[in-house]
């Protein structure tokens, strides 16, 4: 029998929710939710009623938590630096769900080194897009890659990169954002986490070349990636339905971190095995 491995939930918006309520419902493999703690102590608190898990004041607090052995953030790249590396350095293994944040610095890495360096589990999830697995296979030959995310106009306001958009009327596809997707991310960073994904993946954050398109029309949350190199070349386009509570997130993002908790519970995903 598999031994229950205790969450501690970090961000009880409508991702961390929509995660507490499938680990309540079996999804999340031996997974158990024990804590939760949001700046909002109100989301917090109605995520713990349904989940009969405590409410703690702080992250500090929630690693205080002896039941603990696994921490999701799902809060926002502003805060994920800061609890990886307090999770990390407290020795619990982590699943970050705002991946955005991986790409700012050295931030990756040094938190790839922690989690080695702790033995624990550094779970990074691919998000709204899949072929990850082919992106790495093929690393050492890759030459171009290049995702472009679509969404309705609705969905990227609020972020920096769409400001001088705003207060326009968006009657058909514009492409609001096209570069570095290192760039790309701090200008939607509720929008495009799945290009710190692709860019960890393939050829990085500053040679993946990211677009992110306004459209009206969209049918979902649309990413298309291209990638080209010695091998050959590959497309895959992923149109994904975006969650009933925040058009940002896309359902697959949540299955994505879902499957990710289950390889945790399991032992399949390791940083450095």
């Amino acid at each position: 029998m598999t031994d229950t491995i205790g969450v501690g939930l970090v961000g009880c918006g409508t991702i961390g929710e929509a995660l507490a309520r499938a680990i309540v419902d079996g999804q999340g493999g031996s997974a158990a939710l024990r804590a939760v703690y949001d700046r909002d102590q109100d989301r917090a608190r109605t995520v713990a009623r349904f989940s009969q898990s405590k409410v703690c004041p702080s992250v500090e607090a929630m690693l205080d938590e002896a039941s603990v052995g696994l921490v999701i953030e799902a809060a926002s790249q502003s805060a994920a630096t800061e609890c990886a590396r307090l999770a990390l350095n407290r020795g619990r293994s982590l699943l970050i769900m705002s991946t955005g944040a991986l790409l700012i610095g050295d931030t990756f890495s040094e938190l790839a080194r922690l989690a080695r360096e702790r033995n624990v589990s550094l779970a990074v999830p691919s998000g709204a897009i899949g072929c990850l697995d082919t992106l790495r296979a093929v690393r050492a030959g890759l030459e171009r890659v290049i995702l472009t995310s679509t969404k309705r106009p609705e969905a990227l306001r609020g972020a920096p990169g769409f400001a001088a958009w705003e207060s326009k009327k968006i009657e058909k596809p514009v492409l609001v954002y096209e570069g570095p997707a290192g760039a790309a991310v701090r200008q939607f960073p509720a929008n495009v986490n799945v290009a710190a994904s692709v860019s960890l993946a393939g050829l990085g954050p500053d040679r993946t070349i990211a677009r992110v398109v306004a459209d009206p029309a969209a049918p979902g949350n649309v990413h298309e990636l291209v990638a080209s190199g010695e091998f050959g070349e590959f497309t895959a386009r992923f149109v994904n339905r975006p969650s009933q509570a925040n058009p940002k997130t896309s359902q697959l993002a949540i299955l994505s971190a879902l499957e990710a908790l289950r390889g945790v519970c399991d032992g399949r995903v390791r940083v450095g095995s």
